[in-house]
């Protein structure tokens, strides 16, 4: 029996999640609004220490730090992993928070991991990192994990057949992984594809040169503005969720702008894995009866028009107050010690992950003055 523990840094809400392997039991599972995390960093620490004979914790690295113990970790990996500006770091934004978790747990004695994000796994080819940071965060390897176990589980698969394409909508922001033959080989990060619910994605380039001008002192919260919030002027996903439900026009809008970037994302990926076995959706909209049955049916009249037909699940959770991702981190965590789902890690090649978010910034000179920036 392996006893472990997932933590998922999601906007909203610090997910935490510990089950044992032989009776599916869950011993954890508690979300923590992020305001909380911010002010009492050490919180999921003083949980897990009131808690006997875990075997692995895998907690969540920011944009990802390779495998490693998280006594281990370089203190200045960690702040890459979570990196922010002076005047960010003034302002609190909550990504302090989970920096700070971060380097507790690096001082602690617990048996806990950092992981890597889809940038920094070997099975990405190369030529598709150049110029990117943000190609999918450490929790979205997580939901890709759950997706896995769903596959051996669910569906009786090992995770080397499967093929899909998973697809993260989060309360900040959509992203989108692409999985063939159990490897992830691509990944759309939230701050690089197309639009989410506070987030606007991707910047056009000509409007990053604007804003800089602008506003040079450029802040990270401005990448959680530009979404489809701003359509209906409201940050609440049940009232967004109300708005759909009555066909509101505001809640149209906003809809066909959330489900047409989920297309873009899925049509993209389908660059890099154009015959997958499923789609997967995960995050906290799929909670959403009105939002999720709109981008499912979406889903399908596209695939449709381009003769593709494949079955369209949600990510499972083995919690019942914590999402995908903190399920994916304690299956992984599993793995990383030995449990029932080690042959997940094993394919995924969690442990040949390496090098740092900004390793594949060219121009050289560019790349240096970001790494003594931060």
């Amino acid at each position: 029996m392996v006893r472990a523990i997932g933590i998922d840094s999601g906007t909203m809400s610090m997910d935490i999640l510990g089950f044992d392997d032989e009776k599916q039991e869950i011993f954890l599972d508690k979300a923590i609004p992020r305001e909380v995390i911010t002010e009492r960093p050490d919180e999921p620490i003083r949980l897990i220490k009131n808690l006997k004979n875990i075997d692995a914790i895998v907690v969540s690295s920011g944009y990802g730090i390779p495998l490693k113990k998280v006594q281990d970790a370089g203190i200045e990996e960690i702040e890459w992993a979570t990196f922010i500006n002076k005047d960010d770091e003034k302002r609190k934004l909550k990504i302090i928070g989970l920096r700070k978790l971060m380097k507790l747990f690096k001082e602690s004695d617990l048996p806990a991991y950092f992981t890597p994000g889809v940038l920094q796994l070997e099975t990405v080819p190369t030529y598709r990192k150049i110029n990117r940071i943000d190609m999918g965060t450490s929790d979205k390897v997580f939901s890709v994990v759950q997706a896995l176990k769903d596959e051996k589980d669910i569906y009786g698969k090992k995770p080397s057949e499967s093929s899909f394409i998973l697809i993260e909508i989060g309360y900040a922001y959509t992203a989108s992984v692409s999985l063939v033959n159990g490897k992830i080989v691509d990944g759309i990060g939230g701050t690089s594809g197309f639009p989410g619910f506070l987030g606007g994605g991707f910047i056009d380039a000509e409007l990053c040169y604007a804003m800089a001008s602008a506003e040079p002192a450029f802040s990270k919260y401005r990448l959680f503005q530009g979404g489809v919030s701003e359509i209906i002027n409201e940050s609440s996903i049940d009232f967004f969720n109300s708005l759909v439900e009555s066909k509101e026009p505001r809640g149209l809008d906003g809809i066909k702008m959330m489900s047409e970037a989920i297309l873009k994302d899925l049509a993209v990926m389908l660059v890099s894995n154009p015959t997958p076995q499923r789609i997967y959706l995960s995050g906290r909209f799929t909670r959403y009866p009105a939002i999720y049955h709109y981008i499912e049916n979406s889903i399908k009249k596209f695939m449709s028009s381009i003769s593709i037909r494949i079955p369209i699940s949600k990510v499972s959770t083995i919690g019942r107050t914590t999402k995908e991702a903190a399920s994916g981190a304690a299956v992984l965590a599993n793995g990383l010690a030995g449990g029932k789902y080690k042959d997940i890690v094993n394919t995924l090649e969690i442990r040949k992950s390496r090098n740092n978010i900004f390793s594949f910034i060219k121009p050289q000179e560019i790349r240096h003055k970001i790494q003594c920036e931060f």
